[in-house]
């Protein structure tokens, strides 16, 4: 595969400049290079000899002296963004290819070297770095003691912009060799701290934050190259420590694989990740291209977010291809006006929303399954005419509320399902707020069950009591409660995030589908609920209902119209499925 490779040459007076390789593919012998390229209020344009202007963060602005670092490139070809897209209308390699190119540029290189920028705590990195070659080491007594640092002092690896960036997360798990670099090595800060216990707390909650994101992209990885935790215990913080300490990976030496294994779902993970780009299109030229069958179109720079997931999804719809694609938020159901989309279909592919501020909210309304196979996704009718029931959100109504979602709704499937980053995994320690208080809250009344499926009895009675809520509080927190629970319900039925949600309690409303085993919670587009006939209401399926619940349709002259959505029902509902479908 064709690329563009280059490398620093210093001149006969010493000053240095970026020279190209005048032809290379990825069966050369290079570097990647791994880098973030800084926030946009804080990058400068800068001229380096060789290429022209680039935009280079505060830390690398002398980045041609970096580069020459033995430890980075020396005077070996590399390739690096900033130096080699070539996005000119006449450039040898269509940006396209350049783009499809990006996941073998990485695979193919001899080491991907990450270079961090951010502050990092040289006292705790060297004590770190000396206790990880203990082959004895207790790994709960090392995550205590690292917390226990960065109460005061922050300046820890996986603070650092390289473990939020989208971009940096896909050539990261495209390497099959790494090396990190910290280019900023400070002294400790905790000493000069002076912080309440509170916000010890809070900045602790922080970091457990940051280092559980860090943590979820190693075990992303290894899932990427094959790799199971269950097959050798303590594989993840393995990588934990070669990474962030040791600071050399080879995936060699865990007898992983160049990745993506058939097991794994590059838009499921990604979407998990919650990671961001500075342009909207790369949550989609990001990701993509490294799933098999997929083609940017021709005029990829040209278009914009949108346009470009509608094209990558179309692909993948209208094609027998290794991912099927799931819509959680079913693009009927969204729609303003009662104008039904033709054909049938159309209603019920994904809806996409507009300037996602993240990689979550970007794949939020559908999932990419590649366990599927095309008669998973076939229609079925369930059940018709059906008829809705309002659902009552007062405080009072609650605890009626959590009792028919535990009776109906398959909870461990739901709790598998959630948005990391949202408010139904009950991540977050700042609940400063009164609707933090109440996602936290909502969180323990909702996921009681799948968290006592699989916690010790002992763990979950003493976790019930212990550090939740303040009680006191929210017996007063009445404007807000009915509006908080709503958003909360939608982000636990539909697997999405709080921004998304708030975008579809606009077009949508809750409602209760009485069956004969149980009234099931579903959300239905208000323009149909006020304006379709009662009659023409029904509820379809395919056999994909575990990933996307039943869906709510129209009745047609000559087809459906999907217009909603249900929870993901028990099995035992399902029984009663296949007992009267048609």
């Amino acid at each position: 595969m064709e690329i563009y490779l280059v490398r620093v040459r210093e001149r006969p007076d010493k000053t240095l400049e970026i020279e190209r390789k005048p032809r290379a593919t990825t069966n050369d012998s290079y570097i990647a290079i791994s880098h973030v390229w800084g926030e946009p209020e804080t990058i400068k344009k800068t001229h380096i000899d060789g290429v022209g202007t680039v935009s280079l963060s505060p830390g690398k602005m002398d980045i041609l002296s970096i580069l020459q670092r033995q430890d980075i490139c020396g005077d070996s070809w590399f390739w690096m963004d900033l130096f080699c897209i070539n996005q000119s209308p006449d450039a040898a390699i269509s940006i396209s290819d350049q783009l499809m190119a990006i996941p073998h540029i990485y695979k193919s290189s001899q080491c991907v070297k990450i270079l961090l920028e951010s502050p990092v705590c040289s006292s705790w990195h060297a004590k770190a770095s000396s206790i990880s070659e203990n082959p004895d080491m207790d790994m709960d007594l090392f995550n205590e003691e690292e917390l226990r640092h960065c109460r005061k002092c922050p300046n820890m690896v996986f603070h650092d912009p390289w473990f939020k960036r989208l971009w940096t997360r896909q050539e990261g798990l495209y390497a099959m060799k790494m090396h990190v670099v910290l280019l900023n090595p400070i002294s400790c800060a905790r000493y000069a701290a002076s912080i309440s216990d509170g916000q010890k707390y809070v900045t602790e909650g922080d970091s457990i934050q940051k280092r559980g994101i860090a943590e979820s992209f190693l075990a992303d990885k290894l899932a990427y190259h094959g790799l199971l935790e269950e097959e050798e215990k303590g594989l993840s913080f393995r990588l934990y420590l070669d990474l962030l300490y040791r600071h050399r990976v080879a995936i060699d030496e865990y007898h992983g694989e160049v990745g993506p294994h058939p097991s794994y779902s590059p838009i499921k993970e990604a979407w998990k990740s919650g990671r961001i780009t500075t342009k909207a299109r790369d949550y989609v030229l990001a990701v993509f291209p490294d799933i098999n069958g997929y083609r940017p179109p021709p005029n990829v720079r040209c278009l914009k977010f949108h346009d470009l997931l509608s094209d990558a999804l179309q692909q993948f719809m209208t094609r027998s291809q290794q991912v099927y694609i799931l819509a959680k938020v079913p693009r009927g159901m969204m729609m303003a006006t009662t104008v039904m989309a033709s054909p049938f279909t159309d209603s019920a592919s994904p809806w996409i929303p507009e300037d996602p501020a993240n990689i979550s909210e970007a794949f939020d309304t559908f999932s990419g399954d590649n366990s599927l196979g095309q008669g998973d996704t076939k229609f079925y009718l369930v059940s018709h005419p059906i008829t809705f029931e309002p659902v009552n959100f007062s405080r009072e109504a609650l605890p009626d509320l959590i009792n028919l979602w535990e009776s109906t709704a398959n909870t461990i499937r739901h709790a598998v399902l959630v948005a990391p980053s949202g408010p139904c995994a009950g991540g977050s320690r700042d609940v400063r707020t009164d609707e933090g208080l109440l996602h936290r809250y909502f969180v323990h009344q909702f996921m009681r069950h799948p968290i006592a499926e699989y916690s010790p009895k002992a763990e979950f009675e003493a976790a019930i009591p212990i550090g939740i809520v303040n009680i006191d509080r929210l017996s007063v927190i009445n404007p807000v409660f009915s509006h908080e629970l709503k958003r909360f319900l939608v982000c636990l039925v539909c697997g999405t995030t709080l921004r998304t949600a708030d975008v579809l309690l606009d077009v949508v409303d809750f409602r209760l589908i009485p069956t004969a085993y149980g009234k099931l919670c579903a959300l239905v587009n208000k323009a149909f609920l006020s304006s379709a006939k009662p009659e023409d209401f029904v509820l379809v399926t395919t056999m994909s209902w575990m990933h996307q619940g039943l869906l709510v349709a129209v009745r047609t002259s000559d087809s459906y119209h999907i217009v909603g959505r249900t929870l993901i029902p028990t099995a035992r509902f399902w029984d009663y499925v296949q007992a009267n479908s048609e």
